[in-house]
C-alpha cells in the first residue's frame, strides 16, 4: 500500500522521513504551502508520527479525518510552526485545510 493523492487542482504530496529502525515508528516530515502538500515518498506505517510543517506565509488550519469519521483537528498552524501527529491505525485518512479546503490529500497507512 502507498499513498495516493487527489488532486483538487493544485494539490500534491510532501516530506522525508528520519528512520529510527525498520520495526520502530519513524517521523515523516511533511511541508504545507500556499497551496499544497509538497511531493512525498515515504510509506506511512501505524505509529509513525507526521511533523507538518507550514512553509507558506499564510495560516492553515489542517485536519485529518480518520477511516471511522473522527476528525482530529490541528489546529492553525501559523507560517513556520510545525504540527505533528501520530498515526493510530491502518486505512485511509484524509488531510484537509479548514481555511483553504482546496488543500487536500489522501494518505493510506499500513499496519
Amino acid at each position: 500500500m502507498g499513498m495516493t493523492l487527489i488532486i483538487a487542482t493544485l494539490i500534491s504530496t510532501a516530506g522525508s522521513a528520519e528512520q529510527v529502525g525498520e520495526s520502530e515508528p519513524v517521523v515523516h516530515n511533511l511541508s504545507l504551502t500556499h497551496h499544497d502538500f509538497e511531493d512525498w515518498t515515504f510509506t506511512p506505517r501505524v505509529n509513525d508520527t507526521l511533523a507538518i510543517t507550514n512553509k507558506s506565509d499564510v495560516a492553515h488550519s489542517i485536519y485529518i479525518t480518520h477511516p471511522d469519521g473522527t476528525v482530529v483537528n490541528l489546529d492553525v498552524q501559523l507560517p513556520g510552526e510545525t504540527f505533528t501527529w501520530t498515526i493510530p491505525a491502518a486505512g485511509d485518512y484524509r488531510l484537509q485545510c479548514w481555511i483553504h479546503p482546496i488543500i487536500r490529500a489522501e494518505m493510506t497507512v499500513s499496519p
